[in-house]
């Protein structure tokens, strides 16, 4: 018995290790570097302050003046880096847990090769590098020609770290759309046939806790709605591919898992209320927010 115990925990390992397979980053930080979700939010929280707080005290951009922008009164910035950037570095650490774990609950009798194959392709690699590299080129021309009295500007220091923790963010965010686009197409055949209910009971819970994330990033379209127009005069169109690609990535991911399971059992019964509710919370989040922030900050 103690030998089948082992072996299912070795099992479980190997199928975390996979879903990260395709990611060289997650390897090393996990792997060689044994970050959990708890480190990464350290380590992310700890960037923010060295770049909100400690840099900019350094070069005497703490505060503002008439017509300029420090970085204690850039609530946008603190909100960024203190809370989504560190809650979304987190989620990148513990979602291929999650996801070995849903595989785990399905009790599922075939081999690695079967289930988790796509997660191995490099499409995903190529994909988060093509992100990270396209932010930085659409933004870095944008902040030196476009914006105007504002600490992020203040020096090449600034533009630099700023540019370093869109890249990783993108990067991160491409890496955990991938997984969770494979894990939806796998869960969806494998749901759409006779399970038991622990399986599906928990690809809806790994469904809450990606609803969450969206709540974040939902957080942060709100606020970037709110910026923009102060910060450059008007809502830039890169801004509407943003909020595309949310609801694609978020309703997709949430609601395709489940979808195979409830066309099974036929009929709009309560099954379909929790997922339903997600979906309506994955799609109004930003415009909620946007509403609660402008009322908040008489915006």
């Amino acid at each position: 018995m103690r030998d089948d115990g082992a072996g299912v925990e070795r099992q479980g390992m190997i199928r975390e290790k996979l879903v990260y397979s395709a990611d060289p980053l997650a390897s090393l930080l996990l792997d060689r570097l044994g970050l959990g979700p708890g480190g990464m939010a350290v380590v992310a929280l700890a960037w923010g302050v060295l770049y909100v707080l400690v840099l900019p005290a350094i070069f005497g951009s703490l505060h503002g003046t008439h017509g300029y922008l420090g970085s204690l009164g850039d609530w946008h910035a603190q909100l960024l880096l203190f809370l989504v950037f560190p809650a979304t570095c987190a989620f990148y650490a513990w979602q291929p847990r999650s996801i070995a774990g849903v595989y785990r609950a399905m009790d599922l009798r075939w081999g690695l090769v079967e289930v988790g194959s796509g997660y191995r392709r490099r499409i995903w690699l190529i994909l988060a590098v093509c992100a990270a590299t396209a932010v930085v080129l659409f933004d870095g021309p944008k902040m030196v020609v476009g914006y105007g009295s504002w600490w992020m500007t203040e020096n090449w220091a600034f533009l630099v770290g700023r540019e370093a923790s869109l890249a990783a963010a993108f990067y991160v965010l491409a890496m955990i759309a991938g997984r969770q686009s494979v894990a939806s197409l796998e869960w969806r055949r494998i749901l759409s046939t006779p399970l038991s209910a622990s399986g599906l009971r928990a690809a809806s819970t790994h469904g809450l806790s990606w609803t969450l994330l969206m709540a974040l990033l939902g957080l942060r379209l709100s606020v970037e709605a709110i910026e923009l127009p102060q910060r450059v005069g008007a809502i830039t169109p890169d801004y509407y591919a943003k909020i595309a690609l949310y609801f694609v990535v978020g309703v997709f991911c949430f609601w395709f898992p489940l979808s195979g399971s409830l066309r099974r059992d036929h009929g709009l019964g309560l099954k379909w209320l929790v997922p339903g509710l997600g979906v309506v919370g994955i799609l109004s989040l930003p415009v909620l927010g946007f509403v609660v922030l402008r009322f908040l900050l008489g915006a």
